[in-house]
């Protein structure tokens, strides 16, 4: 029986799902014109079916009753898998999400999907061996739910890298960059056109390295040195015998800027916690805000917002952060030199992460033919810097941000799966 093959890159900002179509690799629209669509569901109130990707976020932003949810696969390996949230745990939330993909594949080719391949990423979790074994077997339950009988995982990487050696005439030493949503990951192999149909690549695979270093992780600490000290953040309390040397809760702060733990933040119990705070902060009115923050449900507006401020400084030196939905005229002006301070640490951690990768495999980079780099955040003028300046000798090609990794899958699914017929 021939097999009906599908590839999904399941990823914690935006996924694809594709197939090959006349030995193609063709990555298919799950919403119009759009081949990466965002990982996010949106559950309107009083429904038990939630909307997918764009569809989510236009809900969430165009203000209607309901639960935004972002960055599903952050939960993996967490103690949040087994949360239940809109009376659905997390296992079927990402269940449905997939189950969306999966169901365009299966739109498209006429018959259900028999042989499914997904990425993932070289890790999980950063250095957390037993959690991350847990995400995969997390992944593999959801999956088991939508009843496909062949499922099998590629590190992400590694499909980023067959993506580019379909493209190759000659043999290749790579370093494939692949910086997502979620996580970055690291991997250096040797491509070329007659390796590409071996069926064991494991010689070829010189080294790998992952870790939680996405484009999130970047949001995250620009929103906390730039954004939340107007809603708090580093504000002293005072008790009745005056100051205590203390200060808002850091813990607030790291939630609303970790998209899969926003929603905690909208508890009833938080709210009134933040309400006892607000009577002994020094400055009340940045407490006050972020109180409206709460009762507004705005942390994913708000995260959305910084995203959309980090992507315009990427070509703008300032921009102003529309506040006005908190408190009346308020702004925040932002700009590229304070972001770039603010990610300071994210970027020295890349620059580790690529070194550290050539040192795995005893390679100076100085033998690298290419360097391959793709992801959502390789875009950024900052990110590329880095790359540049870690490896300054290097031809530096950048792939197809959103749909490198999810071509790859499709080509890695269709050789796996036809050989072993």
């Amino acid at each position: 029986m021939k097999p009906v093959i599908a590839a999904i890159d399941f990823g914690t900002s935006n996924s694809t799902v594709g197939i090959m179509q006349g030995g193609q690799p063709v990555l298919l629209q799950p919403e119009a014109g759009k081949r990466a669509v965002p990982t996010a569901l949106f559950f309107p109130l009083g429904s038990a079916n939630p909307i997918p990707g764009n569809g989510a976020i236009q809900s969430y932003l165009g203000g209607d009753p309901g639960r935004f949810m972002r960055g599903l696969k952050s939960v993996l390996g967490t103690d949040l898998f087994e949360e239940r949230t809109q009376h659905l745990t997390f296992r079927e939330i990402i269940a449905s999400y997939i189950s969306w993909l999966v169901k365009t594949a299966e739109s498209q080719l006429g018959e259900s999907v028999t042989h499914l391949m997904l990425g993932r990423p070289v890790h999980f979790l950063t250095n957390q061996p037993e959690a991350d074994a847990v995400a995969e077997s997390q992944l593999r339950e959801v999956v088991a739910t939508l009843g496909i009988p062949y499922v099998s995982f590629m590190a992400e990487p590694l499909a980023a890298a067959y993506h580019y050696e379909h493209t190759l005439q000659n043999e290749e030493l790579a370093l494939i960059i692949d910086i997502g949503g979620g996580t970055a990951d690291f991997s250096l192999l040797r491509l070329g056109p007659n390796l590409k149909d071996k069926a064991d690549r494991t010689a070829d695979i010189l080294a790998t390295h992952g870790l939680r270093l996405g484009g999130a992780m970047l949001d995250q600490a620009f929103a906390m040195a730039e954004v939340m000290p107007t809603f708090g953040r580093g504000t002293e309390i005072a008790g009745p015998t005056g100051r205590k040397g203390l200060t808002v809760p850091e813990g607030y702060f790291t939630q609303l800027t970790t998209w899969h733990r926003i929603h905690r933040m909208y508890e009833r119990k938080t709210l009134q916690e933040a309400n006892g705070v607000l009577q002994e902060a020094l400055e009340p009115h940045k407490v006050e805000r972020l109180i409206t923050l709460l009762e507004e449900r705005g942390g994913h507006k708000l995260m959305l917002d910084v995203e959309g401020a980090k992507i315009t400084l990427s070509e703008a030196t300032e921009t102003l952060l529309n506040l006005g939905w908190i408190e009346r005229d308020l702004t925040l002006p932002l700009t590229a030199e304070a972001m770039a301070k603010a990610t300071h640490n994210w970027m020295t951690t890349l620059t580790e992460s690529i070194h550290y990768t050539l040192q795995q495999a005893n390679t100076p980079a100085e033998q690298l033919t290419t360097v391959f780099v793709t992801g959502g955040p390789s875009a950024m003028p900052l990110v590329q810097a880095t790359i540049r300046a870690a490896l300054p000798h290097s031809h530096i090609i950048l792939g197809d941000q959103l749909t490198s990794v999810g071509t790859g899958l499709v080509l890695a699914a269709d050789r796996a799966f036809s050989q072993n017929l």
